[in-house]
């Protein structure tokens, strides 16, 4: 039995949903006075509508085989962990500054999304991970885009 072809139907109308929002607010950036203020949002944008149309070809000439036809029931302390962590990262940040709440945000979310067992080769390749993407971030939006963030205070 091979599994059937179906299109993201849904998926693909949420990436023209995205590709009008993108249109709007890369419009809206042209009104922008500061060379600075416009290349964070411009570029955000750019990459949205791009991701957006490479999801919607793909799914027009090659849809994906619909091969798991089960629901899967997610975890609603999972759910709720992830928004509380999200809003106490949010709430800290000012305090202690994005690297601080940004590290800590990203150890707190791998232990509550973790269902497998802890090793500590896993423990050692999630923690080096977790630096190098906030750390990456960091720079990414403070060096690069000149977002200004919160700096710590110590």
């Amino acid at each position: 039995m091979t599994a059937k072809s179906e299109r993201d139907t849904p998926g693909i109308v949420l990436a023209a949903v995205f590709i009008v929002i993108g249109g709007i607010f890369l419009a809206a950036s042209r009104d922008l006075v500061d060379s600075d203020s416009y290349v964070f949002p411009v570029t955000v944008c750019v990459i949205m509508i791009g991701l957006s149309v490479v999801f919607i070809i793909k799914n027009l000439v090659r849809p994906q085989p619909d091969t798991d036809n089960s629901i899967v029931a997610g975890s609603t302390v999972r759910r709720v962990g992830l928004v509380a962590m999200m809003l106490a990262s949010a709430i800290v940040m000012p305090y202690v500054g994005f690297l601080p709440a940004g590290l800590g945000v990203f150890a707190a979310l791998i232990l509550l999304a973790m269902f497998e067992t802890w090793t500590a080769r896993r423990a050692l390749i999630y923690s080096l991970t977790g630096i190098a993407i906030v750390v990456g971030f960091y720079v990414v939006f403070a060096k690069v885009f000149l977002v200004p963030l919160p700096e710590m205070p110590f």
